[in-house]
């Protein structure tokens, strides 16, 4: 018996994006989840255009055959509290001739958010409420545990 890790037919694209700002507002950590897919190996753009529409800072990842990947993106000139846009393209192929797979975009204002705490990051493909609700009730077991 063969137990496949790929699902047929399913297409490649983004099944989560997570962006946290550091405390310091001036790196933003990033991780991505892409459906598993046999065979595949996408590029993968990353851009964050300040509040004006102009790029600030971007990556461009060749030929990823994770399913998960991380990067810090380096801002320039930061504005705390500013509204940045974020876009996520998948390709495949080279320059000229890269053939899009999956677009993704969101906006991100720029604010420490903590993870350890719960508190909901900027992206796609996450139940924030869902992800609190998970916390308060971790909290709230440990603080039965210790009573």
């Amino acid at each position: 018996m063969e137990i496949s890790l790929f699902q047929e037919g399913e297409p490649l694209r983004f099944e989560r994006i997570i962006l946290y700002p550091y405390p310091d507002l001036k790196r933003i950590w990033t991780r991505l989840w892409l459906t598993a897919a046999q065979n595949k190996a996408p590029n993968l753009e990353l851009f964050v255009f300040n509040p004006d529409g102009s790029e600030n800072t971007s990556v461009y990842m060749m030929a990823r055959r994770e399913q998960r990947i991380e990067t810090t993106l380096h801002l320039r000139n930061p504005i705390p509290g500013a509204t940045y846009h974020v876009l996520a393209l998948l390709t495949e192929g080279l320059a000229d001739v890269a053939k899009e797979i999956a677009r993704e975009e969101f906006d991100l204002v720029l604010e420490f958010r903590d993870p350890e705490k719960g508190q909901p990051g900027f992206g796609m493909g996450v139940n924030w409420d869902e992800l609190r609700q998970q916390e308060s009730r971790q909290q709230d077991s440990q603080a039965g545990k210790e009573n």
